[in-house]
């Protein structure tokens, strides 16, 4: 795991449900680049955790980008740091949840520019079997959207966890246009 730095907390002024932004970063050592994680807290105390390597902080697709530099001991420690975050968020969040959605990969090297397609891509079957194995059953319900290569955080906390989980779709997909909607499958 790499040492994480809280950079700042910035409102979010966009009219959405999405409420303000806790930013960090990491240096990644192992291939000398730094990382930044933003956790978005939206209305209905929920957080989507998005990281991207800084160097493509100006890029529309900084998210998609592969990087090509990293081992797979590697990508654990991204992962392990990133995943680190949710106990602090939990502190100051207890009953939040957390989604995250993976984005697919282009390929820029290639002239193409070749797209993986977005169900069940490499990086939600990356993250999701990371999640599983990192993050226990007591505190949260796991969710998995494969159709999205999504997965939710559920927060145990909850009341009804349909229900909740049902809200959480709907503001996502009020939020993030470009998400499918799944509503209906």
């Amino acid at each position: 795991m790499y040492e994480l730095k809280f950079i700042q907390k910035d409102n979010c002024k966009d009219g959405s449900d999405h409420l303000f932004t806790y930013i960090y970063k990491f240096f990644c050592t192992d291939i000398k680049l730094h990382y930044i994680i933003r956790a978005e807290y939206h209305n209905g105390n929920v957080i989507a955790l998005k990281f991207y390597c800084k160097k493509d902080r100006g890029s529309d697709y900084k998210y998609n980008k592969i990087i090509n530099k990293n081992t797979f001991k590697t990508v654990v420690k991204i992962l392990d740091t990133c995943i680190s975050l949710i106990p602090t968020l939990l502190d100051k969040h207890p009953d939040c949840s957390f989604g995250l959605c993976s984005a697919r990969s282009i390929d820029f090297s290639n002239p193409k520019k070749l797209t993986e397609h977005l169900p069940n891509n490499q990086r939600f079957r990356v993250y999701s079997q990371y999640i599983q194995s990192k993050v226990g059953n007591e505190t949260f319900s796991h969710i998995e959207y494969p159709s999205i290569s999504s997965y939710m955080l559920l927060n145990n906390n909850v009341q009804d966890i349909d229900k909740e989980e049902r809200n959480i779709i709907e503001m996502f997909e009020r939020t993030y246009r470009t998400i499918p909607d799944i509503t209906n499958q």
